[in-house]
This record gives structure tokens, C-alpha cells and sequence, in this order.
């Protein structure tokens, strides 16, 4: 069956059974308690009256079981009740310690003895071990979890990663549910929105530490699959929080925790190059960057009012003093030195006995990255000598590093988060709260340890993030309920460029030639196999985003016999101002430092300053920094769960979205596509599944269930197709120009005044047949209780990702065939030499190299159709996205003073080529007229990955003095091990002057960059897309510490934690580059191209590891808590 058609069916059960279904009595912000009452023979009791006691407020619920004995209370804060109840001529019965937990039905079940009301039967309920009434594939992180597990990053939603089917992606905290998107997920706290729409991240995005503090959560949910219809806007997964509340009782903690780079072990790749001598070889030195991180905060709560006004306030701050130590990004290549001389009787290329890269040659070069460095410097600067040209190679090279090294850099942000809950009256429960965060980080754009960028190339960052909710819970009868809620924030980012180094203000603001920029900031410098230096192409970020939202959710629940409804309408309104033009200051990319240098000292020069063009591409913006729209969020939902038969619980559910994005700002009528935005308007979402109490123990559970989950269009998407038209008034980004192109400058200059109205514009707009992403979710569980508080369940996940976004540029020529000879250099080639890779190539004439040759016929703005504009990008949502997976998982809940879980996931994640792109590329595709060609492992793909928590409490009390010795201890391990993360093979530097029989010269170069020169992927055809592997990393955290309990109520802990305890060095960078263009003759006189194998850093070989927020050298962090 397709899925159209199973779309179809579902749709078509969903609306036959409105009238007779039922959804899980909680929210996304409660749980709920209910049972079925019954006498000693199994008979059901109707009539019997159930009251619900919040044991911390004294809030009160009461409630009487229908004609099958079943109730179900709605609305309870997690936390733990009282439950009595009680009936005509039977024993009343008391269940206390009830544990509620967020998203879930505690199941009490009574058997009530006949006899007097008046005698009581007490017994303890807890959550059972297994749900017999849920059918989704749900994590829970309990307070305990978040109290005692290490957690690396501080952040809460950290935690996350301990479900099965998610991993992290690109090393900052960004998760990925079951191979989707980082950009397709939902956060929310309290039932309001956590996400910052511009950028679809958590709010305060991945800079910052945290945007929450952790010790205002109570619990979260991680929901992976067949989720509530009340949760949307998410087709990979949604984490949902409950923060804390006050009670009765006066309630608080503090904490200070101390985390010192003098505790924790050397990067292997962490080091500086020190130049000994003047002239000298570079010495790589090991080094231990400064990394203090020191939090610190109290959270306290109690009564304002006995039995009515309760009050939390949480205040946390984070310092953490890192500096960043710059670094060559293949540190091997580019602090060799030429060669005092060339071996034996060889040349520099082009002479008589030019010398090779290739081992097989009589003039291999062991040397030869930088000897043929230290040629190009005499070829280009016509330097009498290769001794001069050394020279001047080492020299530049001396100055290249003296960009390079530590540099300052700190982060520091405060917190607080007040609530107040008001339990107004018997029926009425309202609830207020604030979170505000201030946050600064000079030096901060870069968080890695290590990063090739100049020390004064990083960029200062800034967020301030304030935001509120309102919620009113009210019972209108003991049936129905209703829920609404009101949200409003601000989510302020801004970033800005830093003070530009001696270095750089003579080399590229004003220079000795008198050249003056006239920006007064720098353009950007980037070298292949180095680093980048001058204004990062990202600033100016003023505003980046100023995001202020508001949102209104209202919910219904209505328990009727067997079924309970709920239904509801939720309402964003979104109002972004971005202010970010890219490459505003300029940039300029070179292939090699030896390039790089040649026009560093030709620009020295007066006489040579017009002759500085070896750059493989310059790029400029223009136009306004930014522009203000507004989104608006639509949902309207109804679910229900029917309880079947006491065994079996069906869920039928249906969703609906609609995403309303603003009118076209800069409509070009050049560009009919430009006048409109999409407007999708079909996002119908079914949703169904089940769950069977397979013996009618509650001790073996089959679920399973399937839906279709709809994401949002990201605003900075959006964003691109208003800012980029074309038209008069709008971004212009100019083509990667190359040398000798119309309006490309000589270095360092930019291009300015005049030249600056003669840049074609690029143009971005959304195809007219543009869907929001949609994804189809099922699986299939068994749930088994193994006794002793521990269950084992088998799972089966599927998830089929349709129309998801991707860009390709309709704006290029006609593509001819280039066929490349591999040509490796030795043994270690990735591809077979001699081999021969043909792909469709997209560019324009060029003058043959050869003395004489025909010029080539007259070609407009790099061989584009429509000469008026550079690329034409249209945002086209046709790509699809395969995951499945198999997972095992084992939980032990706290018993005998252990809890535990283990899960062990295999999956496999295909797509044609799912981006976690903010904004829009130019083009996405490695071959613009061949989609399928992208079908591959996607950059998601994580095989294999098991995880391991515990927490371990010290089984054995003593009284007295001596409890102050043996009592308390407690252990906790964290540790998880997986594939390693995918990439792909590619080549290294511009498609250029290349051979080609389709060429009317002979030779092309390509409109764009990337290797079919459509400005697309630079990942060589020969292998399909992520094909290779990082290497498998492992993390082992460790938390031990010990509690001195002071007068019951006072609970003193010291606590130490070691994060990646062993060490592991786990690889977090290498180099990808495997081959370079070339051009090559044959014995026949008629000349080739070829791939070259790339004689920089070597293809696969580590560049870095340990070098993120997710994995780093071990560290050290002790700390103190005082609870009360």
C-alpha cells in the first residue's frame, strides 16, 4: 500500500470515528491518575467517589467512577497525590505516594472489601512499571535523572540524548529524532514554544550556555514518534519540560559547581607552532588552553498563602573564561618549509625536469607542497632565484602565523526564573512565570577549542532572551476541563567584528600602495589548507535575529464513558528583524598559502599592485543589512483515546497546520516567481495508533501506531527569498568571481562606488509547487515486564521524510561532458589511477593555454541563460528521507538503591541529499539536473550507538556519628559509544581552465564553484554521497558524591564529576579533500583533465578531535549542593 493511499484510509477512519474516540487525559504540561474501581470478586463499582490530594499544595480534585467503574483525573502538576476512595457498604481505600509524572497515566487500581466507609485500606501506588493505555514511543527524564547524571554541556535538554533514535549533529547540541533534520524539532516548556522560528533552534541558539537553568525543571519528555496531536510544528521529535512549583513547604537549593583546565588532560591536537629562530623551522608545542567554567545559583520556592498562592524562584550564573588557540587547519602542510635546494638536477614546474608529487617519479619531491610553493612565489613574482623565492615563501609564512595562537575569550550569562501558582479556587488553577537571560561572549562566535580563523577573526557575540507564560487550568464539571495559555518573548541576538590586527590593517586597510578601504573593516582571507583571517563573511550581525512572539494555545478535555476527547487551537505570531548582509566586507578564497602570498607581495608594490588577481574567487554583498516581516502559526487539533476493552486502547487523532508567511517585500516582475511566497495550505495530519495488554497481566504490552507529522517553513529561509529578488532595493550577492572577470578587483581592495551597481544579483525564490516538510512516522513495540522494577522493550521505528526543502540554481548554462583521468600520486589513493570519472559540467569557454589558439566566443556573465542575473535559486521541496531502525532498551526504575537504563539502537538513514541548512545555498546538488544522483547515507546517519546511565545509591545506613562516614554515597555513570559521524570525498580548488571536446575552445571554466561548477557540492561522483566514516566514539562520564544529612531537612552534598573519564580521544575533524582539478597532456598532444590526488593534508587523516561542546579532553568538575 502507498502512502497516499494509507494517508487516504486514515483520514477517512479519523473522521468516522470523531464521534467515538479518545485521547490520553493529560497535556503536555501534566499527567493524570485513573483506574478502574472494583470489589474483591472483580465487579466493577459504579458511583464510588475518588478525591485526588496534591500532597504538596492540598489541592483537591473529586471525581466518581462511570457505570464500568472507570476514572480519570485531569490536570495534575507532576509531583505525588493522595488518592482515596470510597463507596456505599465497602472499606474505603487509600492510595498515598502516588507519583505523577508529565505526559503520563498513573494507573491506580482498587479492590475494595466490603464493610463500613468508615474503615480505611491504605496502600502505596506508583507508576506502573509499563503504560497498557499509551501507544507512543516516549522517553522521560525524570528529577532524579537531571539531579544526579553528569551532564557535559549544562544544558538540560541534554538529557535528550539518552533516548534511543537521537543523536547529536555538528558537535553543538543540536539533536536529530530518528535521521531527520536538526531543524525539524519542537522544544517546549510549559506547553508554550521554546524555539526561536528564524533559525528553528532552541531559544538563545547553541553560543550560549543555557537558556533555562536546569534547576527550574522538574521533568521533560522526549517524544519520538505517534505523539499527541496537541504537539505540532515538528516532524523529527518534540522534548517538552515541566518547570517546578511551589507546595505548602518551603523548599530550596544551592549549588556551585568548579570546573578547572588544571584538572583536565592534553588535546593531542591542541598546540602551537613556535618559530625557534628567525628564518627557522616552526616546532609544533603541545598546549593546555585556560578553560574555567565556574556555575553558580539557588532555586527556592514555598507558600505565599497556605493552600493558594505558591511561589518558585530560581537564579543561576554561568562564567566559563576559554580562551581560543587559532590554529592552521592542516598544520602539516602549512608550516613546512621549502627545501634549502630542489633534489638532485630538478626544476620548478615548467622547466626541464620539473619535480612531482608523485613517488614513482625520478624527480619526486618529498618536499614538494611547499618546494612547489616556494615555485609558484618565482613564477609569479619573477624572482631571479628559487632562493630568493624561499625566502620570501618564509617570511610570508612568518607573517601568516603571527595571526595564529591564543587569544581571549570568555562567555557570561545570568539567569532568574520566578513562577507563581494560584490555586484560586476548587476549580480555577492559574500560573505565571518569567525567564530572562543576559548573555555576552567577546571572542565568542567560535566555541571550539580550536579553530582556523585569525585570534582576531572571531567575532563578538551577544543575547538577551526574556520571555513569560500565563496559564489557566479551569474544571468546568468533573468531565470536562480547559486549558489556555499565553506566552509572549523576545529573543535578541546580535554580533559584531573585532579590532583587526597590525597585521591585517597594513595588509588589507591601508596598504603601503596607499590603498585605503573604505568600510574601515577588512575583507575576509581564506586559504585552503590554512586559515581565515579579516572580517568573518557572516558580519555585520546587528540584529541576528530581534525576534518578539506571542502565542495563545487553548485546549478542551472531555472524559465521556470509555472516551476521552481532547480538542484545540493553538496561534503564533512571529515579528523578526534580521540585519546580516553576507560578505558585506568582501572575500577573497585562495587554493594555497603560496597563491595567497603572491598577491600579498605584488599588492607591496606600486608597480605590481594591478597584477595581484590569483585568488580562485571573490564574493561581495550589497545592498540594505536587513529586513522586519511577520509569520503567523495556525493548528486547530482533536484526539481521542477509546479504551476498547480493559485490554485494548485505540487513539485516533487528526491535526492541522498552517503556516501564513508575509507578502513579497521586493516582488521582481523580471521574476514572476518572485511576487509570492508559498501558501500551503493541506497540512491535514492523521494520526493513529494502539496499545494491547497482551495476557491481561498489564506485564506484556504490543504497541504501535502511525502518523504524518508536518514541520515549519524556517523564517531565515523566508527571509533569503525577500531580501534576494533581484530587484531594485534588495541583497545583491555578487558571483564568485575569478580573475579577470568583469568587475573582479585586485587585492586587497573591494569593489566599490560604480562597480558596485554593475554586480549582477543573484535571485531566490520559492517554487511554485513549495510544501512544508512532512514526514510518516510508525513503529511497532513490545513492552515486557521483567520483574524487580526493570522492563525490556523491543522496538521497530520507521520514518519517511517527504517534501523536504533543498535548492538548485535554474540559471545555468547547458551542461557538456568533462571526463577526468585519476592521476594518484601513490598507493594511497581513494580512487583507482588511471581511472577515468565522466560528469556533466556546467560553464563557459576559455582561451586555450596553448600560444595562438582561437579566442573564445563572447560570453555574458559566466555563460548564464539570463544574463541580467547571477544564480536563479529555487527552493524546491522534493527531496525525500528513508530512516529505520531496530532498538533494545532495558530500564530498571529506582530500586534497592539502583536505577538504570540501556539501549542499544541500529538504524540506517538514506535521503537524497536532507540539509541542515538555515537560510538558502545557491545549490545544493552536485549535478543540478540529477536528484537521484544525491541518494546516499545522510549526514544524519548514525549505524550503531548504545547508551548507559545509572544512578547508585549506597545500600547501607548507620545512625549516630558514624552516618556522617558511611551513609550518603551515591555513584552515577553515563556512557555511550557510536558510529562515527559521515562524510564525503572532494575536491579541492576551482573548476577552471578545464579540457573538454564539448567546449568550442577546448577548455572551460565553470559558472560557479563546486565540482560540476554549478555552485554545488565539491564531493566527487566516484563515490556516493557520506561514504565514509569518522572513527567510533566513546564517552564515559562519571559523577560521584556524598550527602551529609544535617537535622532531616538539611541535605549538604559534595560532589565531583569527570566527563570522557578515560580520555578517548574521539575524532571531531578531518580532512576531506581528496583530489584537486587539473589539467594534463597526452602523448598525443591533446590535452585532458584530470584529478589529481591533493598533495595537502593527506584524505582522512585527523585534523582534530575532542574539539566541541559534545566531546572534549577530560575534565574535571567538583561542585556543592545544599538542599533543604
Amino acid at each position: 500500500m502507498t502512502v497516499r493511499k494509507l494517508t487516504r484510509y486514515l483520514l477517512m477512519l479519523v473522521s468516522l470515528a470523531s464521534v467515538h474516540a479518545r485521547m490520553q487525559a493529560q497535556t503536555a504540561v501534566d499527567g493524570a491518575i485513573g483506574g478502574t474501581v472494583e470489589d474483591k470478586t472483580g465487579a466493577v463499582i459504579s458511583g464510588a467517589n475518588i478525591v485526588i490530594h496534591n500532597n504538596g499544595t492540598n489541592a483537591e480534585q473529586n471525581i466518581t467512577s462511570d457505570a464500568a467503574g472507570f476514572f480519570r483525573a485531569n490536570h495534575l502538576q507532576p509531583g505525588t497525590y493522595t488518592v482515596t476512595i470510597s463507596a456505599p457498604n465497602f472499606e474505603a481505600f487509600r492510595s498515598e505516594k502516588v507519583d505523577v509524572t508529565v505526559g503520563s497515566l498513573t494507573n491506580v487500581q482498587s479492590s475494595l472489601s466490603p464493610g463500613s466507609s468508615s474503615e480505611m485500606i491504605e496502600v502505596t501506588s506508583a507508576a506502573p512499571a509499563i503504560n497498557t493505555t499509551n501507544n507512543d514511543f516516549t522517553s522521560t527524564i525524570d528529577l532524579k535523572a537531571l539531579e544526579d547524571l553528569p551532564v557535559n554541556n549544562y544544558r538540560w535538554s541534554a538529557y535528550a540524548l539518552q533516548a534511543p533514535g537521537v543523536v547529536e549533529s555538528g558537535g553543538f547540541g543540536l539533536l536529530s529524532f530518528r535521521g531527520q533534520s536538526t531543524l525539524l524539532n519542537n522544544i517546549t516548556i510549559d506547553g508554550a514554544d521554546d524555539n526561536q522560528a528564524f533559525f528553528s533552534e532552541e531559544r538563545g541558539r547553541t553560543n550560549i550556555g543555557y537558556s533555562t537553568p536546569k534547576s527550574a525543571i522538574q521533568e521533560f519528555q522526549i517524544n519520538t514518534s505517534n505523539y499527541s496531536t496537541e504537539y505540532g510544528r515538528a516532524s523529527g521529535g518534540v522534548v517538552n519540560a515541566v518547570t517546578k512549583s511551589g507546595s505548602n513547604q518551603f523548599h530550596g537549593e544551592g549549588y556551585f559547581l568548579d570546573r578547572d583546565s588544571a584538572l583536565a588532560a592534553f588535546n593531542d591536537f591542541t598546540s602551537e607552532n613556535v618559530q625557534q629562530t628567525p628564518g627557522g623551522p616552526f616546532t609544533s608545542v603541545p598546549i593546555k588552553p585556560t578553560d574555567i567554567r565556574k556555575q553558580e545559583g539557588f532555586a527556592f520556592s514555598g507558600p505565599l498563602i497556605h493552600d493558594k498562592l505558591f511561589f518558585f524562584f530560581a537564579l543561576d550564573r554561568f562564567y566559563h573564561d576559554f580562551p581560543i588557540v587559532t590554529v592552521p587547519s592542516a598544520p602539516s602542510t602549512f608550516y613546512a618549509q621549502p627545501s634549502a635546494a630542489l633534489p638532485g638536477n630538478a626544476t620548478c614546474p615548467g622547466g626541464a625536469n620539473p619535480i612531482s608529487s608523485v613517488t614513482t617519479s625520478a624527480n619526486y619531491d618529498p618536499n614538494f607542497f611547499a618546494d612547489s610553493g616556494a615555485c609558484t612565489l618565482q613564477t609569479n613574482l619573477k624572482l631571479a632565484t628559487y632562493a630568493a623565492a624561499r625566502t620570501d615563501y618564509i617570511s610570508g609564512q612568518a607573517g601568516l602565523n603571527s595571526l595564529l595562537g591564543q587569544a581571549a575569550r570568555f562567555a557570561d550569562q545570568t539567569l532568574f526564573f520566578p513562577k507563581i501558582d494560584w490555586q484560586i479556587n476548587g476549580k480555577n488553577h492559574l500560573s505565571a512565570e518569567v525567564n530572562r537571560l543576559r548573555f555576552i561572549s567577546p571572542s565568542g562566535q567560535q566555541t571550539n577549542a580550536t579553530a582556523s580563523y585569525g585570534t582576531q577573526s572571531i567575532g563578538n557575540v551577544y543575547a538577551r532572551d526574556t520571555w513569560g507564560v500565563a496559564r489557566l487550568d479551569t474544571y468546568i464539571t468533573s468531565a470536562i476541563s480547559n486549558e489556555v495559555r499565553y506566552q509572549y518573548s523576545r529573543d535578541f541576538e546580535f554580533a559584531g567584528a573585532e579590532t583587526p590586527t597590525s597585521y591585517e590593517q597594513s595588509t588589507l586597510l591601508n596598504t603601503a600602495t596607499g590603498y585605503s578601504n573604505p568600510l574601515g573593516f577588512p575583507p575576509n582571507v581564506s586559504i585552503t589548507g590554512a586559515f581565515q583571517f579579516g572580517t568573518p563573511t557572516f558580519y555585520p550581525r546587528p540584529a541576528y535575529p530581534d525576534e518578539r512572539r506571542w502565542q495563545v494555545t487553548d485546549t478542551v478535555q472531555w472524559v465521556h464513558g470509555n472516551h476521552t476527547f481532547k480538542f484545540g487551537g493553538d496561534y503564533i505570531h512571529t515579528n523578526d528583524l534580521s540585519e546580516n548582509l553576507s560578505s558585506f566586507y568582501g572575500g577573497y578564497t585562495y587554493t594555497t598559502p603560496a597563491t595567497y602570498l603572491t598577491d600579498f607581495y605584488l599588492a607591496q608594490n606600486p608597480a605590481t599592485v594591478s597584477q595581484a588577481a590569483h585568488y580562485s574567487g571573490y564574493q561581495q554583498g550589497f545592498g540594505p543589512l536587513g529586513f522586519e516581516f511577520q509569520t503567523g502559526d495556525y493548528a486547530g487539533f482533536v484526539q481521542d483515546e477509546w479504551k476498547v476493552s480493559p485490554r485494548l486502547s485505540v487513539t485516533l487523532g487528526l491535526r492541522y497546520e498552517y503556516e501564513q508567511v508575509p507578502n513579497a517585500q521586493l516582488p521582481n516582475p523580471l521574476v514572476p516567481q518572485t511576487e509570492s511566497l508559498p501558501s500551503d495550505k493541506n497540512n491535514i495530519a492523521p494520526r493513529v495508533g494502539f496499545a494491547y495488554d497482551v495476557f491481561g497481566s498489564g506485564k506484556t504490552i504490543l504497541r504501535g501506531g502511525y502518523g504524518i507529522f508536518n514541520a515549519r517553513l524556517i523564517n531565515s529561509t523566508i527571509y533569503n527569498a525577500i531580501a534576494q529578488t533581484g530587484a531594485a532595493g534588495g541583497q545583491v550577492q555578487s558571483p564568485n568571481l575569478l580573475p579577470g572577470n568583469p568587475g573582479a578587483p585586485v587585492f586587497p581592495q573591494i569593489i566599490s562606488g560604480s562597480l558596485a551597481s554593475s554586480v549582477t544579483p543573484n535571485v531566490i525564490y520559492f517554487d511554485p509547487h513549495f510544501q512544508l516538510p512532512q514526514v510518516h512516522q510508525a513503529d511497532l513495540n513490545v513492552d515486557q515486564d521483567l520483574g524487580w522494577n526493570t522492563t525490556l522493550t523491543l522496538s521497530w521505528l520507521g520514518s519517511y521524510g517527504r517534501e523536504l526543502p533543498s535548492f538548485v540554481d535554474t540559471n545555468l548554462p547547458a551542461p557538456v561532458n568533462v571526463t577526468y583521468t585519476v592521476v594518484n600520486n601513490n598507493s594511497s589513493g581513494v580512487l583507482t589511477n588511471g581511472a577515468q570519472i565522466s560528469t556533466r559540467f556546467y560553464g563557459y569557454p576559455v582561451k586555450s593555454p596553448v600560444a595562438g589558439a582561437p579566442a573564445p566566443p563572447a560570453v555574458a556573465d559566466f555563460g548564464r541563460p539570463d544574463v541580467r542575473y547571477g544564480a536563479k535559486t529555487d527552493i524546491f521541496s522534493g527531496v525525500n528521507s528513508n530512516y529505520e531502525a531496530f532498538v533494545a532498551q532495558i530500564n530498571h526504575r529506582m530500586n534497592h538503591n539502583v536505577q538504570f537504563q540501556a539501549s542499544y539502537t541500529w538504524s540506517h538513514a538514506l535521503d537524497y541529499g536532507e540539509n541542515n541548512t538555515t537560510f538558502s545555498s545557491s545549490n545544493s546538488l552536485l549535478d543540478p539536473l540529477n536528484l537521484r544522483a544525491e541518494y546516499g547515507n545522510s549526514v544524519q546517519n548514525v549505524p550503531n550507538r548504545f547508551i548507559f546511565t545509572a544512578v547508585i545509591d549506597s545500600p547501607w545506613k548507620a545512625s549516630g556519628w558514624k552516618s556522617y562516614l558511611v551513609n550518603g554515597y551515591e555513584l552515577s555513570p553515563s556512557f555511550s559509544a557510536q558510529n562515527g559521524e559521515p562524510y564525503s570525498a572532494t575536491v579541492n580548488g576551482s573548476p577552471t581552465n578545464l579540457a573538454t571536446s564539448g567546449s568550442v575552445t577546448g577548455y572551460i571554466t565553470g559558472t560557479s564553484t563546486g565540482f560540476t561548477g554549478s555552485g554545488g557540492s565539491t564531493r566527487i561522483p566516484g563515490f556516493q554521497r557520506d561514504t565514509f566514516e569518522l572513527p567510533k566514539t566513546y564517552v564515559l562520564d562519571l559523577r560521584g558524591s556524598k550527602r551529609f544529612t544535617i537535622r532531616e531537612r538539611y541535605s549538604l552534598e559534595f560532589l565531583a564529576e569527570a566527563f570522557n573519564l578515560p580520555n578517548h580521544q574521539n575524532i571531531t575533524a578531518t580532512n576531506t579533500p581528496a583530489y584537486a582539478f587539473g589539467t594534463a597532456t597526452g602523448a598525443n598532444g591533446q590535452p585532458y583533465s584530470t584529478l589529481t590526488q591533493y598533495t595537502g593534508a593527506a584524505f582522512g587523516s585527523v585534523s582534530n578531535s575532542n574539539n566541541n561542546m559534545i566531546y572534549t579532553p577530560r575534565q574535571i568538575q567538583l561542585g556543592v549542593r545544599l538542599q533543604f
